[in-house]
């Protein structure tokens, strides 16, 4: 179970997305000046399905000859995975293990439509609208950056907000995963 959480978190999560909060800005509230794969240092809480998991920047690695930032992924009852980011001009690119090689996650100049491999080959993505909607338990979105997510581990689309990052998906428009301020609930 956990194989396939990874594998579609890997595909498309954290990274990859670190919200960076301005100033009296809300939880739900997208930054206009902000990217859709913002990379600060920043905890991010993550729920998916039936668990739930952190992000957390935990320093750099030299791979390839590239300079990654890591984000460890804590899960809650597993054991933690590591993704591997970097951006170079407007491209957010992801160090795939598997492969020893670069997918690339995110390019500012991808339009809708624009689809793209992963560096297996396996997975494939596509950019569905730069204007999607999502109703999570905590937020209302809008004006979403929607990417559908081929892979081995299924079919997701992943939800994307200005200066937040990643926010939430589905599988079968049901949600599956969302952000959250604090796993303490009332």
């Amino acid at each position: 179970m956990k194989k396939t959480f990874t594998l579609g978190l890997t595909a498309f999560l954290s990274f990859n997305a670190f919200a960076q909060l301005k100033e009296g800005q809300n939880f739900c509230d997208e930054n206009k000046d902000g990217s859709y794969f913002p990379l600060v240092l920043q905890e991010k809480k993550i729920l998916w399905s039936n668990t739930r998991y952190t992000e957390t920047r935990s320093g750099t690695k030299m791979l390839n000859g590239q300079e990654y930032i890591a984000f460890l992924q804590t899960w809650e009852g597993h054991a933690p995975d590591t993704l591997y980011l970097r951006e170079e001009k407007g491209v957010v690119y992801q160090y795939e293990t598997c492969c020893l090689e670069e997918t690339v996650r995110f390019d500012d100049k991808f339009k809708k439509g624009q689809t793209w491999k992963t560096a297996d080959g396996l997975g494939e993505y596509t950019i569905l609208s730069f204007k999607g909607t999502l109703k999570t338990p905590i937020c209302e979105y809008k004006n979403l950056l929607v990417i559908e997510a081929k892979l081995q581990s299924g079919n997701f689309k992943f939800y994307y907000l200005k200066g937040h990052g990643y926010v939430g998906a589905t599988v079968d428009d049901k949600i599956i995963s969302c952000v959250t301020p604090t796993f303490e609930f009332d």
